[in-house]
């Protein structure tokens, strides 16, 4: 099944499946997800702060940033989670799936080789998830969630900000390989 998923996207990955994904991920990252951030702080009468945002933090800051919604920011915030909250995970993920194979598929060719590297997004999409289904809970908890509730929701947004950070940087370094090879390869075709 991996060996499965993992060709279909190395096949697609180049220009054209790139354009689309950066069109899809745009749509959901300047127009659709700002919409929650606004719509809460909106009903709530005041800029608040929003979870998915974070880096980490402990149950009271949770309980502190989730008090400041009130009753209606806070099922309205919820509804936002469901639906678009499901759907930009899955925007960037697609994304990053094309320019890491897109980016490693154009390095094979110099013998670069890692198999699967360019699954890698997927650990962002289920660390993204599972940090969803925990705001979630909490957001239609408040305020008797658990502090485990909090922890295990902290955990996924500190893993999935460190994912992102390592895909990113993996991402770099691989653009810059490229560049070397490339660059090396007109030095010794020119000799």
């Amino acid at each position: 099944m991996l060996q499965k998923i993992a060709g279909f996207f190395w096949r697609i990955a180049g220009f054209k499946a790139f354009i689309g994904a950066l069109i899809i991920y745009l749509v959901f990252a300047a127009y659709v997800m700002p919409k929650g951030p606004q719509m809460i702080q909106q009903i709530s009468g005041k800029k608040v702060e929003i979870l998915d945002l974070q880096f980490t933090y402990t149950p009271e800051r949770a309980r502190a940033i989730l008090g400041e919604y009130g009753v209606l920011a806070r099922w309205e915030a919820a509804s936002f989670e469901l639906w678009a909250d499901t759907l930009y995970p899955l925007a960037y993920t697609f994304l990053f799936l094309i320019i890491m194979g897109w980016l490693f598929k154009s390095l094979s060719v110099y013998g670069v080789r890692i198999r699967y590297i360019h699954l890698l997004p997927f650990l962002v999409l289920i660390a993204d998830y599972c940090e969803n289904a925990c705001i979630i809970t909490m957001l239609k908890s408040y305020p008797d969630f658990s502090d485990n509730l909090a922890l295990a929701s902290s955990f996924f947004t500190s893993l999935k900000w460190s994912l992102l950070a390592l895909i990113t940087f993996i991402i770099g370094a691989g653009i810059w390989l490229l560049t070397f090879y490339k660059m090396t390869r007109g030095k010794v075709a020119a000799k």
